[in-house]
């Protein structure tokens, strides 16, 4: 080697004495490492596939079930009455898509994995540091299972959907902003008032959220002009609402910067926890932004190989410990949406089984449901009281008042052909929170047997311009011209029967579906029909009156001649006999095993423990294993039950 390489080289180490040691002390793997965001873009993928498609995929078909889609441009102007209109238009667009639920949950997490690397790009997370743009996403993933039976009382149309694209597309324009900052000081004041505009019209408070962002670039500057892009930003998200409050009749004063934001509240509750995604989001949002904003590449800095990886933990464990604690994962609630669908879909045996395999006492509107699955399928007289008949409340975490009024009243009375009740509340409760396609598709059903075939055709009219109930629709379009066809389905023949044979007035349910049904049917008296008779008798048997029951009773064994007498009007029969003394049941061809002597074996079983000093609630939980499928158990343990 020459003298004057010699001095070269030792000129270089000169200009460069820490490059060793820089080498040494930062691996490559805490700044570089391109693959961490695919892993981590993966890993979080996985887990919403599983928190959505296989925990929540029968609450996901309810969610399109309770929305609507029209591809009809009154549709698309219905929603464009305010700013982030068109988030709304497109998240019901793609809520439709889980009625399908696999095709659903892929369309979301492709939105959410664009967002990230969209997240990525816009605060430059590099290698380690991309674990933080999984906390925009994991707050959306959140909003999804959060919700609980506020799915009833939504108003926020398009909800499941709306806010991931709307963060998507500040994602993308808080990265475009970027680029124009890097380009001169005027194009980014430029794009901070455009964007403000455009992204307050089509994305409401996240589009302010997004210029709010912008303008922390000015921290950069130079002291001249360090807060002219913020101040620009402050001033704009100002005057932005309220410009658009004067154009747009429908938006409150009080909700102009907050428009597009996800609200839940009724008349009497105005909840917080669902809501709190979409704050954990803003702050995400501006934590990154003012990190990423304030002092160049300060993310990149870290040595400490510890601190990087507990970094990573942390962010990781806290995704997946919200999104746990988030999820709404009481049995019975999903079992209600499962039963529900099969009720809907005249599936009444898979109905019957999915109420078997419940652990655990359930809901009264399982109950109903339960209840209408075997009046169709003539069983109620000989399963009613092998089902678990005890019930519990739905689960709530806060104040949120649940009636069946707004969750299955619709369909329960329709399939009592409790017309009116069906319409009155499937018109009042769409009003108040949107009309969906089960809503139409209750009232189209209403309409057929109502007689009503223009109303009918109304709205079969608008089901056949959405994509999934196209086919539903066109089932049932062709009994408009043919009325015969509604006779001979299998689903409206046996609806139309009932309202043959009873008045169809309204009157009043006060909001109790299960009470008046009770007391309406348990009222009635009919001998012209076998189906009708039948039910009033199955009322007669749960309501527990003993002078109801008899005279319906009678008028069965008048109507089936020759035919076996169901096990439970037998047990009501004998212990009636038995208890009032008011009529001889002496006579009656008691079953002799199932009847005479096993009711024996339940008054020698209940003394005993009686004597023994049980409680009257102690007794009925150690008979339960041995009689609690007999109407006996019912009549004397099943009480204080309360409906909603």
């Amino acid at each position: 080697m020459t003298k004057a390489n010699t001095t070269k080289q030792r000129k270089t180490e000169v200009r460069n004495p820490d490059k060793q040691t820089q080498t040494k002390q930062t691996p490559k793997y805490l700044t570089g490492g391109k693959w961490l965001p695919v892993v981590y873009a993966a890993l979080f993928a996985i887990f919403a596939y599983y928190m959505l498609l296989v925990k929540n995929a029968d609450y996901l078909y309810a969610a399109q079930e309770h929305s609507l889609f029209v591809y009809d441009k009154s549709f698309f102007d219905m929603l464009m009455v305010k700013p982030s209109g068109l988030m709304a238009y497109l998240g019901c667009f793609c809520t439709q898509f889980f009625h399908e639920p696999i095709v659903g949950v892929c369309i979301l997490i492709a939105i959410w994995m664009i967002t990230y690397f969209l997240t990525i790009k816009a605060f430059k997370l590099n290698g380690w540091w991309s674990v933080l743009a999984l906390l925009p996403i994991g707050a959306l993933l959140c909003s999804e299972t959060i919700i609980g039976y506020w799915l009833y009382y939504n108003k926020n149309q398009g909800y499941w959907f709306a806010p991931s694209i709307a963060l998507m597309i500040n994602m993308l324009a808080i990265w475009l902003h970027r680029c124009f900052k890097d380009f001169n000081k005027w194009a980014e004041l430029g794009m901070i008032i455009i964007w403000c505009f455009v992204g307050y019209w089509a994305t409401g408070w996240l589009g302010l959220v997004a210029t709010l962002i912008m303008g922390l670039t000015g921290i950069t500057k130079t002291p001249k002009s360090r807060l002219l892009p913020l101040l620009v930003a402050i001033i704009c998200i100002v005057c932005v609402p309220l410009l658009a409050y004067q154009h747009y009749s429908q938006m409150r004063i009080d909700d102009a910067w907050w428009v597009g934001m996800p609200i839940f509240e009724t008349e009497n509750v105005d909840a917080t926890r669902p809501w709190y995604p979409f704050v954990a989001l803003i702050v995400i949002l501006l934590v990154l932004g003012t990190l990423s904003f304030t002092k160049k590449d300060i993310l990149l800095k870290s040595k400490e190989t510890f601190l990087m990886i507990g970094l990573q933990l942390v962010c990781l464990a806290s995704i997946v410990w919200c999104e746990l604690k988030s999820d709404f994962d009481n049995y019975n609630y999903h079992a209600e949406f499962r039963v529900y669908r099969a009720i809907d879909e005249n599936r009444w045996q898979d109905a019957l089984e999915e109420v078997s395999a419940l652990p655990n006492d359930p809901t009264r509107e399982i109950i109903m449901l339960r209840d209408v699955a075997l009046n169709r399928l003539g069983k109620t007289g000989d399963y009613l009281f092998k089902y678990n008949n005890m019930s519990v409340p739905p689960y709530v975490y806060d104040s949120l008042d649940v009636h069946m009024a707004q969750t299955n009243s619709p369909l329960v009375y329709l399939n009592y052909a409790r017309l009116n009740f069906a319409t009155r509340w499937c018109i009042e409760n769409s009003v108040e929170h949107g009309f969906s396609n089960d809503s139409y598709k209750i009232l189209t059903r209403c309409a057929l047997v109502a007689g009503e075939y223009e109303l009918a055709r109304k709205y079969i009219s608008i089901l056949k311009k959405t994509l999934y109930y196209k086919e539903w629709a066109e089932r049932y379009e062709p009994m408009l011209e043919n009325p015969k066809l509604i006779e001979e389905s299998p689903e409206l023949s046996f609806i139309l029967e009932y309202y043959r044979h009873f008045s169809n007035m309204l009157d009043s349910d006060e909001g109790l579906v299960e009470m008046y049904l009770l007391n309406y049917f348990s009222n009635t008296m009919n001998k012209d029909s076998k189906q009708l008779q039948v039910t009033t008798l199955n009322f007669a048997l749960q309501s527990k009156d003993i002078e109801k029951f008899w005279p319906r009773f009678f008028l069965y064994a008048h109507l089936h001649p020759g035919e076996p007498m169901p096990i439970h009007y037998q047990e009501a029969a004998y212990l009636y006999g038995n208890l009032e003394h008011q009529v001889d049941v002496s006579t009656l061809p008691f079953d002799q095993e199932r009847i005479i002597n096993r009711y024996a074996a339940f008054q020698q079983t209940s003394n005993n423990w009686v004597q023994q000093g049980k409680s009257a609630e102690e007794v009925g939980e150690l008979m339960k294993p041995a009689f609690g499928d007999t109407f006996w158990w019912f009549y004397f343990f099943c009480r204080g039950l309360s409906s909603y």
